[in-house]
């Protein structure tokens, strides 16, 4: 298939007939899927190499949070602007300068000498990430047919899936062999390696195209849309990471200018024939509109579970970071398998009913654990939680892969860099907001809404409250799967 075809099959449905894929394209979709988990999972590592950190560089609590919230700043601010500069000036281009900056950061966060060094360095690897990753979507959505990508997008659900687990596992095993000596340090050093197949692969593998009209770089837009972003994003990692000093509300309330001066800079070049860093199309696209605010529903439900359900493991039941972070496997078991067999159920049920059907199994896999936190104590709820946590897995595999077909299918493919940095910014901010809620709920039944002092049986009223939330909002992402706007096709 040529590197420039367009999507034009409709979403609800995969063809019979297959059409061939060449190997060059086969090999660049497996490429930027393993750069996929290596973002990913590098989102997490943090959750259990902290302790480790915090003794060899004498950091504090405070300064470990900015570890975590700064990469996640960073990236959530530079995605819309990393998928548009694929889409002007190349995926390879982006992909190769996002891995090349990713592993120098990588490798300088390993060799950091203080806090405020791998704070910057930290900061530094998220923006990267940012250019890289929404090249992984849109690389799928441009060299695949439509019976092909459907496959490939139910391989990424997986990655997802268990990125989010193999990160804080991988990272705890590297703690515990004490590589060299070296403590935590390997945790940022093996993206060394990693970082040099994705180079030396991307630029053989990757597509050559850009977007053939001209294009002009919107840089008002690019500062306009990071700068709302950070106005967002920042206050809800760092600043609730820092129990919400004033600068924090001061920032939320400021947001809502640069977002309006965005939207109107972006109508005004559309309308006038310039180039916006958000596509007039993408605007117009209720499909796309529609999927981008479901995927911000659907992410403050998904991944926030496992932040404080190690928190109860580990505060509440005394277990070791690398043990709370092998309890969550099964979740990751259950994500892999249904991503790689829910695909076969596309041709006959649609990918419609299969998504409402996963949002609706992670209901009731949410749902089956609230007896089970209540009524196990001890170590024994990791293993009485087996069973629902493979089943919220299964339904967030099921989910992925045909939401993702719903909203792209009727984007074109110049603009599959923009679409695909606003649907991961979208997934960024729900899953801020979701920390944010579940964590207010996780602590009201602790003294003073702290973990200071919290007993077990507060930290498992908490997780409750959160299970609620995370299983009404599952339930309304079903409801929005199943009333999302039909895509038109790409190229109308």
């Amino acid at each position: 298939m040529s590197h420039t075809q367009s999507a034009t099959a409709p979403a609800e449905s995969a063809p019979d007939a297959e059409p061939e894929v060449s190997a060059r394209d086969t090999w660049a979709v497996r490429l930027v899927l393993l750069a996929a988990f290596m973002v990913l999972a590098d989102v997490s590592i943090m959750n259990i190499t902290a302790p480790a950190i915090q003794q060899d560089l004498h950091a504090d609590f405070g300064q470990i949070q900015l570890m975590v919230a700064g990469y996640q700043a960073a990236y959530a601010a530079v995605l819309v602007t990393g998928g548009r500069l694929g889409d002007i000036f190349g995926r390879r281009q982006l992909f190769v300068i996002g891995s090349i900056c990713f592993t120098l950061a990588s490798a300088a966060c390993g060799l950091a000498g203080s806090p405020g060094q791998l704070i910057s360095f930290r900061v530094l690897q998220g923006a990267s990430a940012a250019l890289l990753y929404p090249q992984v979507i849109a690389t799928i959505q441009i060299v695949l047919p439509p019976a092909r990508r459907m496959a490939a997008l139910g391989t990424l659900g997986a990655v997802m899936g268990i990125a989010t687990i193999a990160g804080p596992l991988g990272a705890g095993g590297l703690i515990e062999a004490d590589v060299a000596g070296l403590d935590w340090r390997p945790i940022f050093l093996i993206n060394i390696p990693i970082g040099l197949v994705l180079v030396v692969a991307g630029l053989k593998l990757m597509p050559t195209v850009r977007n053939l009209a001209k294009q002009r770089l919107d840089l008002g837009g690019m500062v306009l849309s990071v700068a709302t972003l950070l106005s967002l994003i920042v206050p809800l990692t760092v600043g609730r990471a820092q129990d919400w000093p004033t600068w924090s509300w001061v920032l939320l309330a400021l947001c809502p200018l640069p977002g309006v001066l965005f939207v109107l800079l972006q109508r005004n070049l559309g309308r006038s024939g310039g180039s916006p860093l958000v596509p007039a199309s993408l605007w117009a696209d209720r499909a796309f509109r529609g999927g981008a605010l479901l995927y911000l529903v659907f992410f403050s439900a998904a991944i926030c579970f496992f932040l404080y359900y190690a928190v109860l493991l580990e505060y509440g039941y005394g277990f070791s970071p690398f043990r709370a972070a092998l309890s969550a496997a099964p979740y990751a078991v259950g994500t892999m398998a249904s991503s790689l067999a829910g695909r076969k159920l596309i041709p006959s049920w649609g990918a419609r009913r299969v998504a409402v059907t996963g949002a609706c199994v992670c209901a009731a896999g949410t749902l089956t654990m609230l007896p089970v936190v209540h009524l196990v104590q001890e170590s024994s709820v990791a293993l009485a939680l087996v069973p629902s946590l493979v089943v919220t897995g299964a339904g967030m595999g099921m989910v992925i892969a045909p939401l993702l077909t719903l909203v792209l299918s009727g984007i074109r493919s110049t603009e599959a860099g923009a679409a695909a940095g606003l649907l991961s910014t979208a997934q960024q901010i729900g899953s801020a907001l979701g920390v944010l809620v579940m964590g207010w709920l996780f602590l009201l039944p602790t003294p003073d809404d702290a973990l200071d002092g919290a007993r077990a049986s507060q930290l498992t009223t908490g997780l409750g409250w959160g299970l609620v939330f995370e299983t009404v909002v599952f339930l309304i992402s079903a409801a929005l799967i199943a009333k999302l706007s039909k895509p038109a096709v790409a190229g109308q």
